[in-house]
């Protein structure tokens, strides 16, 4: 799909990191197996771990991800030892309070309620750090596009042509991804 979207991007080179190795895919599975999990799952921080296995010390590694997705994060595979390895980049939208960013962090890192409480009706906005977590809040994003939106209309058969491009609608259609989800 990355190389779908990428298409006529010169600017973007799209990374064959997650790529499945070619011995583990059959021909007839639609499951990405992963070298990396016995259960063929592709978790982020074994994605994070092995791009920061190619960069010299002195890189920076971020994650970027929305709002609506980092809500979820501390259901994550290892979600404490993920926001250690590299700084976050959390992409706001309207709605969304400082509180509700440190809210979303699992409870071992997240602040006591005491402390979040007088962030509820600040916007998500400006830096979060903590101890051996940082997080940059990336504002004023005014776009209607959320993966959490794209699996959605993808489950419900809906049309994909507002979210991305006509080729990353067709292939997710023709791969049936997210149906079962």
């Amino acid at each position: 799909m990355v190389v779908l979207a990428t298409l006529g991007e010169e600017a973007f080179t799209p990374s064959l990191l997650e790529a499945p190795n070619s011995e583990a895919l059959s021909s007839t599975s639609k499951k990405r197996p992963s070298p990396h999990s016995a259960s063929g799952a592709n978790y982020s921080i074994d994605t994070v771990r092995r791009l920061k296995g190619t960069l010299a010390k002195a890189d920076r590694l971020f994650f970027l991800i929305g709002i609506d997705a980092f809500r979820d994060i501390a259901t994550w595979h290892e979600p404490e030892a993920l926001l250690g390895e590299c700084a976050f980049i959390v992409a706001s939208r309207p709605g969304y309070s400082l509180a509700d960013v440190a809210n979303a962090l699992p409870e071992g890192l997240r602040p006591k309620a005491s402390v979040t409480q007088p962030f509820s009706k600040q916007p998500a906005r400006g830096e979060l750090v903590l101890p051996g977590v940082t997080i940059h809040l990336l504002e004023n994003v005014h776009h209607s596009v959320s993966a959490t939106a794209i699996r959605e209309s993808a489950a419900r058969s809906r049309s994909l042509t507002k979210f991305v491009s006509p080729a990353v609608a067709e292939y997710i259609r023709k791969m049936e991804l997210y149906k079962g989800g």
